[in-house]
């Protein structure tokens, strides 16, 4: 096998946090094992096949204090899985089903004498929650199912993972973006949060998350009777898994937004190092904080593209010491396991992060430490073929289970935080300063964990220190927590002293957190701004506008055009013309071998990297459509055409309606005499939007009602004959196109299918086909809305007021919305029917429908080997 890039490619991404060269090399050296690539020096063995036991598709994995395993079907039972080593022959695998009531459990663990599980569910029996499983008497099987809470949420942004903390004494669950914070929760993040965006956000033209508002996917904190909890952090998206490291601290494997891809909002999956109170910035449509706001923390490290799945740490493993000491990060999209190496930095830590194993297809769900120091890991969900493998080292260097022991080097600066954390549980008077004096410190997680501190204090002791001179960096944090905290009349207090610093001494780093101070304390402002607070703003950013770096000059084009400021129009039109390099904006994306794996992402991002949008002048032109006078003729004919351009570029699937969104907003500031011609100007041709039906001869038949099973058998007799052209048209004659793409081209409402042939095979295929409404992944599942007349209206939120729902109610027709009033609406429900029809197939023969599947399953390449005669 061509050995990769792609430690490269991650070393250079990982300077970026300034990582340190290890005590131990990784090894580099690749072998090919069962068709998944293993370091040198690895065994992999794959134990069991539930799929073909029908046992459903595992996603989650503990262990008992015996070594036997427990795991969960996504979509039904938990099972417990023995397995027994015969010395000299191979090893017996035993799996029993548990004979109760609890399945769906995206989250196991085991502690004591009883086996914890997170479901994830829209079963009203057991519903999603937390319950505890037991032992009732004590004769060795569990047999009993205790509810410790309900929560509101399910699906693939619902319940997911459970982690004992390192003390032993308590639980941490973790929660994706669409699960609800219960009401009566203590919280060590301050619950103040909003969307805190200085302009209006655009919400996904396909609707997701549209409904979903701040704070996004948490982390609570529980006992083992799940009676007392605390929210522990927010602001994730979509975060799967969590793990702590040898030091105790606590980590997540976060969600990307791939339909965002191009988009200045869009954030890679990434590795967070969750610690208490902290904001990871999730907020809906393009109100994604960005990592360097001040009100938020960044990742530890960037990893591209992905679906991250479970999260492990290497402690306990009998592996070579360089694998023991960090965090294994799997990835379902595309079958990579990797190992991020962490080293300690301050109170937190940098990453080098390399490649550890991967497969075509490999959809890695969870995985476990064993009692024998091997890697235990699962592949499946989704209803996909579903396997347990079992990873061990046979290798040459040493690979002696270590000790898990703290690491001294950054021990000091995380006794400081930890210190600061204890004030995120209590109110403390005489700890203000203490606070007060860490506000500036130069850690960023220590000065985050200083400001969070602050919030839960009172208040009226110290929210007169904006009066007093400090440092600017500690007037930035402390006009932070005023934003958040303080009165309107402290708010322009922290505006002026924010005013008063001299930002031309500022480093970049405070510069940018100088912008995002003011822009929080004008988003929270209820009362009227001045004249001359509004002239001094102006006076400040103005001469120094598109003079910094391209993040210090998008954050000033938000403010100064909040504030509607018309002199900055014609210097960011021409700086949208002339600076067209997109090689800076290239290093977040994951190089062409990794892209490869995924038949779900992989073409959008390969066909976006050929032909770049310029994500810096897609913010410039999302400020500017805000921006009501100053324009002339000419400055609008500019800025117009410039939408045209970037209609012609490729991004994620909902690149074109997010630039046709943002050209709305534009648009709708236009005087009315002028709309319908500037409109014109932008009306170039989309990148693959073509005529797709152009040409297509439909199907002769004559169709029957398929099965999976008759098309499993049709399949079989006609593949030899299978034809390329006639596959490409059925896939247009049936209507597949409409919703569905292949090598980019078709539409965007339904997953990409390009490789789906290295994920599926003939069965699953048929099974989707055949029954779309058995697996509907959330994004594609509609609501079923019933009013007060008695209809039933299904669709997708594209836009909500307080009034108004505005639904897609068609897949085959995504720009078409039906609005219904939200005083109409009786109750709500989850659809439970996809919106891909059943018999689209019908019409088709055997011979037609061999050919659509084979079509299908080469992705669309006439050269696949499933065409040689």
């Amino acid at each position: 096998m061509k050995k990769s890039n792609y430690f490269v490619f991650l070393l250079i991404l990982c300077s970026v946090y300034s990582c340190q060269t290890p005590i131990e090399t990784p090894i580099k050296e690749q072998i090919n094992s069962n068709g998944i690539t293993v370091l040198k020096g690895f065994i992999l063995e794959k134990l069991h096949t539930p799929t073909k036991h029908k046992q459903g598709s595992w996603v989650s994995i503990t262990k008992n204090n015996e070594g036997a395993l427990y795991t969960s079907d996504q979509y039904g039972t938990i099972y417990k899985t023995s397995i027994v080593n015969r010395l000299g022959k191979q090893d017996t695998v035993s799996v029993e089903k548990l004979d109760l009531e609890i399945g769906f459990a995206q989250g196991l663990l085991w502690h004591k004498k009883h086996l914890y599980a997170l479901v994830n569910s829209n079963d009203t029996k057991t519903p999603s929650g937390f319950y505890k499983i037991s032992d009732s008497n004590n004769n060795g099987k569990l047999d009993k199912v205790t509810q410790l809470k309900v929560f509101e949420g399910q699906g693939e942004h619902g319940p997911h993972n459970i982690a004992l903390s390192p003390d032993k004494k308590s639980l941490f669950l973790v929660f994706g973006n669409y699960t609800n914070i219960p009401d009566n929760i203590k919280s060590l993040a301050p619950k103040v949060w909003e969307e805190d965006n200085i302009l209006p956000v655009v919400k996904d033209p396909s609707g997701h998350a549209n409904t979903r508002k701040a704070p996004g996917g948490w982390v609570a904190k529980t006992d083992f009777e799940g009676k007392d909890w605390t929210l522990f952090n927010v602001g994730m998206r979509n975060t799967f898994d969590i793990a702590f490291n040898q030091d105790g601290e606590l980590f997540g494997f976060d969600a990307d937004m791939e339909y965002d891809l191009g988009m200045p909002w869009y954030r890679p999956i990434r590795l967070n190092h969750m610690t208490s109170g902290s904001d990871f910035g999730w907020r809906t449509g393009t109100g994604k904080f960005l990592p360097y706001y001040p009100d938020n923390l960044p990742s530890i490290a960037d990893l591209g593209q992905g679906s991250p799945t479970g999260l492990l740490s290497g402690n306990g493993l009998k592996f070579p010491k360089y694998y023991q000491d960090g965090l294994y990060l799997f990835d379902w999209s595309y079958g990579t396991m990797y190992y991020a190496k962490l080293t300690p930095n301050g109170s937190s830590y940098t990453t080098k992060v390399t490649e550890f194993l991967s497969g075509i297809p490999l959809p890695l769900t969870n995985g476990i430490v064993g009692n024998d120091g091997a890697l235990y890991f699962l592949t499946g969900g989704r209803r996909l073929e579903s396997n347990l493998y079992r990873l061990s080292y046979i290798g040459e260097k040493p690979s002696e289970i270590i000790p898990s022991k703290t690491s001294k080097k950054g021990e000091s600066d995380r006794v400081l935080r930890k210190e600061l954390e204890t004030l995120h549980a209590q109110k403390t008077p005489n700890k203000i300063s203490f606070i007060l004096e860490n506000l500036d410190h130069k850690d960023r997680f220590i000065r985050f964990s200083a400001r969070v501190a602050l919030e839960h204090q009172d208040p009226n002791l110290w929210l007169h220190v904006i009066e007093e001179k400090t440092t600017p960096v500690k007037t930035i944090n402390l006009s932070l927590a005023i934003a958040h905290i303080g009165n309107d009349s402290f708010k322009l207090q922290a505006l002026n002293a924010l005013l008063e610093i001299d930002w031309n001494r500022l480093n970049t780093q405070n510069k940018i957190g100088h912008i995002r101070a003011i822009q929080l304390v004008l988003t929270r402002n209820q009362s009227q701004l001045s004249t001359l607070i509004k002239n001094k703003i102006q006076q400040t950013f103005l001469p120094n506008y598109l003079s910094n770096t391209e993040n210090i000059d998008k954050e000033l084009c938000k403010l100064l055009s909040f504030l509607q400021t018309s002199e900055i129009i014609e210097t960011t039109i021409h700086k949208m013309e002339t600076d067209t390099s997109t090689v800076a904006m290239k290093a977040m994306y994951l190089s062409s071998e990794v892209l490869e794996r995924s038949e779900q992402y992989g073409k959008d991002i390969e066909n976006m990297l050929k032909n770049m949008p310029n994500q810096q002048h897609i913010s410039y032109a999302k400020s500017l459509s805000f921006i009501n006078d100053g324009w002339t003729t000419e400055l609008r004919e500019r800025y117009f055409q410039w939408f045209g351009n970037s209609l012609e570029k490729s991004g994620g699937k909902m690149y074109t309606q997010f630039i046709r969104a943002i050209q709305k907003t534009a648009l709708a500031n236009v005087p009315d005499t002028e709309r319908e011609y500037l409109a014109s100007l932008s009306k170039k041709r989309t990148k693959g939007n073509s005529n797709f039906m152009k040409g297509v001869q439909q199907p002769k038949g004559p169709g029957i009602n398929w099965t999976v099973e008759s098309l499993e058998s049709a399949y079989e007799k006609n593949i030899k004959n299978a034809d390329f052209k006639n596959g490409e048209n059925m896939f247009k004659a049936s209507l597949c196109i409409a919703c569905h793409s292949i090598k980019g081209t078709g539409g965007s409402s339904a997953p990409e299918l390009t490789k789906i042939g290295t994920r599926f095979n003939v069965g699953d295929i048929g099974e989707a086909i055949v029954n779309p409404s058995g697996t509907i992944a959330d994004r594609y599942r509609y609501t079923n809305y019933h009013m007060k007349d008695g209809s039933v209206i299904s669709g997708i939120v594209i836009n909500q007021t307080d009034k108004e729902i505005e639904l897609s109610t068609s897949a085959f027709a995504v720009d078409i919305a039906t609005k219904i009033k939200i005083k109409d609406i009786v109750k709500t429900k989850g659809s439970k029917i996809s919106p891909m029809p059943p018999a689209l197939i019908n019409r088709l023969n055997a011979q037609e429908l061999t050919d659509l599947i084979s079509y299908l399953i080469s992705g669309g390449n006439d050269k696949n080997a499933i065409y040689d005669k």
